[in-house]
């Protein structure tokens, strides 16, 4: 059967977020609450909007150039299971405590916690369940030396607390809750802001000029500071490379010393391509030790509590703290604490002052950022070099969208001895072994089953949007034709076990509650057409967010054939209920299509079974591990079938392609636009093999013909890498 399209787009205009970190699954027990409970809610006082007013105004100033970002509002509480909330009974073999906590007008709510540990195989939830934010559980395993916990923010101006303990254990006080954060701005993909996401200017990492950082990238992370405010930090190496997982960022982000123990580190919270589309923070970390700081000099340098998980895929960022000044230089970091950007200058900065309350001469001056910008929330986040070292930190400057001059990066070789004391330096704890070297270069330490990568089908030129069939729903979902599944062809061709699924969520209206309303994700072996399920697992979509990327993790390990397919059914969603996943209609006749759909008990090829024969890609991501390959870039598909690795290279690259390359039409051009010279080391008709060896290192572009045009890719070249 063949159909006719047609496209309804869902306009992002403001980007929301959302967050999680390391817990335990699970949902908390059912209790049914008595009308004669007392203190089960405490009402938090009014915030006044002069203070609301006077935060905002502060973040926008020009006068201040520092750039953290202040969202929320905190209020001083001492609430425990002494003293307020109510214990119950329950036929489960556990007493629960409850308490909600209101704050009116409050986009999201986050706790500091206090005295906080947990007895063993008790369990603790937040949640807000109008708006189907969970979070849990958390259990001992997340008790720590400072016996603090900060949690991430929950949606909506009420949350609830509830503490699961065996009725043996009777009802004891394991927590304090000493802190509520009262979001102002609304920092949750469930909300959104009033004063939008970050500057229009700002480039995605996953953008076409974020190419050549593909493993860095991975190093940067979002801080949520003492639940008040943003920053940006980079997971760094150490010359022992013993993976401790050390954060730098800026000082100014830290107003206390023990703030480093009340912060949330999130990591790829970003765009799975070219677009602004809301990632999923799921991948947070809750904590940390403060090993140095130094106020004069700008920078702080924490321990995680935890080491970041595999399925984080984390790289540890290389340094290097010699007075070279590169040809160019970059910055990755969370403007507004929105998904990740990348700003470029591909020009040398400059040795200067910041002003007369930090070091003379400290700073490297970034005099005009060629794309993108910094915002407030990108305080903390590196510059990098052309090797993709840490060079510097961001402290402040003026560079907005409209205006991107002047911004400040506190130098490393300043942070490193100029203080002898080790809790105002980095050399201590940087260098342990005491080598004297001047830079270390970055490090993926995981390897094996534990080395993950994102996999995704959609490229630079897909647009996103929610896309209706002829005859009523969704292309991606819900509708009325018989179609019960959909899913998306991949092919990694490695040995990879998968460890979830990303769906990018385009349309989600739950008319009953959607608390029975489910999907079930498949993972089909195959090559044309889905052939052996091998997976499925199924997931109740009351937990899902509109507008956003919303990962799940498989409940055991998958590992597909070279082919596979990943998808959905939709056989448990509620009759009135709309469930849809973003998709890109590629219009082009050579488009490749990832698209299939199960009809009737038939499954069909969405290129095959249109009249226009339009392709199609679903919005979603893989992480997989056990990878022989390692890209969130996307899968060869740049136009049709075209890639260039390795990028970055420390000698040569390869060019390849599905339609034939022409030698004489291939070229490599620096960043000034002047064309290099290059050795072909190989030539085929569809391969090209290039020797950079003796260029400047630094960042290049090979040009090079695809059928009737040109493909332009960026690369960079670090020799010695």
């Amino acid at each position: 059967m063949r159909f006719s399209i047609y496209l309804l787009f869902n306009l992002i205009l403001l980007s929301k977020i959302s967050f999680g970190q390391i817990s335990h699954g699970g949902f908390p027990l059912q209790v049914i609450a008595l009308k004669s409970s007392k203190n089960i809610k405490v009402i938090l006082p009014v915030l006044e909007q002069s203070e609301i007013d006077a935060a905002i105004e502060k973040n926008n100033s020009t006068d201040n150039l520092l750039k953290p970002f202040k969202f929320a509002h905190a209020f001083e509480v001492a609430l425990n299971a002494g003293n307020s909330g109510q214990w119950y009974t329950t036929d489960a073999g556990y007493n629960v405590w409850k308490l909600s906590i209101y704050s009116e007008d409050a986009k999201s709510l986050n706790l500091i916690f206090s005295d906080f540990q947990l007895a063993d195989g008790t369990r603790l939830f937040i949640y807000n369940e109008e708006e189907n934010h969970y979070l849990g559980a958390f259990t001992s395993a997340n008790n720590k030396a400072s016996k603090k916990f900060a949690v991430a923010p929950v949606s909506g101006n009420e949350l609830t607390i509830q503490y699961e303990v065996p009725e043996e254990m009777g009802t004891p006080v394991n927590f304090e809750i000493a802190r509520v954060n009262h979001d102002f701005i609304g920092i949750l993909k469930s909300t959104r802001r009033p004063l939008g996401t970050s500057g229009e200017c700002n480039v995605d990492v996953n953008c076409e000029s974020g190419d050549a950082w593909d493993d860095v990238k991975n190093s940067v992370c979002r801080l949520i500071v003492d639940g008040t405010e943003i920053c940006s930090g980079t997971l760094v190496n150490n010359t022992a490379e013993d993976e401790t997982p050390y954060i730098i960022s800026a000082a100014h982000c830290y107003d206390e010393w023990d703030y480093a123990e009340t912060t949330v580190y999130t990591f790829n919270y970003e765009s799975p391509y070219c677009a602004p589309l809301d990632g999923d923070p799921v991948n947070s970390l809750s904590g940390a030790i403060m090993k140095a700081t130094y106020d004069s000099l700008d920078f702080a340098l924490v321990r995680l509590d935890d080491e970041p998980p595999a399925s984080f895929r984390p790289y540890y960022a290389g340094w290097d703290r010699s007075e070279n000044l590169p040809d160019s230089s970059a910055s990755i970091h969370h403007p507004l604490g929105d998904i990740k950007k990348i700003s470029s200058d591909y020009n040398s900065p400059t040795i200067t002052d910041f002003s007369s309350s930090y070091i003379s001469q400290a700073f490297y001056k970034i005099s005009k950022w060629d794309e993108g910008v910094t915002e407030g929330g990108s305080s903390g986040g590196a510059l990098f070099n052309t090797s993709e070292n840490v060079i510097g930190t961001l402290t402040g400057g003026q560079a907005q969208c409209g205006y991107p001059y002047n911004d400040y990066f506190a130098r490393i070789n300043m942070q490193w001895d100029y203080r002898s004391d080790s809790t105002e330096q980095l050399k201590c704890w940087l260098d342990p072994i005491n080598s004297g070297t001047e830079s270390l270069a970055g490090k993926q330490f995981n390897s094996g089953e534990e080395l993950c990568a994102a996999f995704t089908n959609l490229n630079d030129d897909d647009e996103h949007a929610n896309i209706l069939n002829e005859y009523g729903g969704y292309w991606g979902g819900t509708n009325n034709q018989g179609i019960t599944e959909y899913v998306e062809r991949f092919y990694i061709g490695s040995d990879e076990t998968l460890d979830g699924i990303s769906l990018g969520i385009g349309k989600l209206d739950l008319k009953t509650g959607g608390a029975t309303s489910q999907i079930t994700l498949k993972v089909y072996n195959g090559n044309a057409y889905p052939e052996t399920l091998i997976y499925s697992q199924t997931v109740n979509v009351y937990g899902f967010t509109e507008d956003a990327m919303n990962y799940t993790a498989f409940s055991e390990t998958v590992q597909p054939a070279d082919t596979f397919f990943v998808g959905f059914e939709l056989s448990n969603i509620n009759e009135q209920d709309t469930f849809a996943i973003y998709q890109s209609l590629r219009t082009d006749e050579n488009s490749t299509n990832h698209f299939y759909y199960k009809q009737n008990s038939q499954w069909y090829n969405f290129k095959e079974s249109n009249s226009l024969n339009y392709a199609m890609v679903n919005v979603t991501e893989l992480i997989a591990c056990n990878c022989n390959i390692v890209t969130d870039t996307p899968l060869v598909d740049i136009p049709a079938n075209v890639s260039i690795y390795p990028n970055p290279t420390s000698s040569q690259i390869t060019l390849v392609s599905d339609s034939e390359i022409f030698p004489e039409t291939v070229s490599v051009f620096n960043m000034l636009g002047q064309q290099i010279d290059v050795e072909f080391i190989s030539v085929q008709s569809h391969k090209i093999g290039l020797n950079l060896t003796g260029n400047t290192p630094g960042v290049y572009l090979v040009r090079f013909n695809y059928e009737d045009t040109y493909v332009t890719r960026k690369f960079s070249f670090v020799p010695g890498r």
